[in-house]
């Protein structure tokens, strides 16, 4: 748990967990960090039985060795803002990449802080400061380098403006890449009346399929 009754975490579960979770939390949004995998049995699983207990599913594609580009970035935001609570944050292992959402979750949050953030990158969630997926947590090094050059504290608003405006990532990123065959996000809500399946298109609009 990152906020009580609103932020959750996990590494994959088998559907019936992930179905008891869903249930025992009063989830209503999962946030897939993995990304679509329709050819992998864990990936049309999860989904059903997302759907099948009335949440919505998200499909983000994140990959733990890289940083953020900054259309990702502004759409983990805006996938935050916009999505239903309780949420459950998961990836493959729910250490780097669901660390990294997590932490993001704690800098929005009225009265978050840094400290609060970092702690979502901790032995507890089996995150070790050692290899790849240390690129997750230096998302927050350089958000915090950021404040301090700028003598700032730390603000939901403040951090905002720097994944809006300022924040620019390292190497290796998807911005180095010709073309990034990834969508931003796909949306697969329970409703009947709406269309299943959205993407989130461009960084600031949401077009539904």
């Amino acid at each position: 748990m990152v906020q009580s009754d609103r932020v959750y975490r996990s590494g994959q579960m088998p559907a019936a967990n992930l179905a008891r979770a869903v249930r025992d939390h009063r989830i209503k949004t999962v946030l897939n960090l993995r990304g679509a995998n329709p050819d992998q049995s864990w990936y049309p699983a999860e989904r059903a039985t997302t759907l099948a207990a009335g949440a919505t599913q998200i499909d983000l594609s994140m990959a733990s060795d890289m940083w953020l580009s900054r259309n990702q970035a502004r759409t983990v935001l805006k996938v935050l803002d916009t999505c239903t609570y309780p949420i459950l944050i998961h990836c493959q292992w729910g250490s780097e990449r669901t660390g990294l959402v997590s932490a993001i979750t704690e800098l929005l949050r009225p009265g978050g802080s840094l400290a609060d953030a970092r702690r979502q990158f901790s032995l507890v969630y089996l995150y070790v400061k050692a290899g790849d997926g240390a690129v997750m947590e230096r998302h927050l090094d350089r958000y915090e380098h950021w404040l301090k050059a700028g003598t700032l504290a730390h603000s939901p608003k403040q951090f905002r403006h720097w994944i809006t405006q300022e924040f620019r990532p390292e190497s290796p990123s998807r911005e180095e890449w010709p073309y990034d065959p990834y969508p931003p996000v796909i949306i697969t809500r329970p409703s009947p009346a709406a269309s299943p399946t959205a993407q989130l298109a461009a960084e600031d609009s949401v077009s539904r399929q």
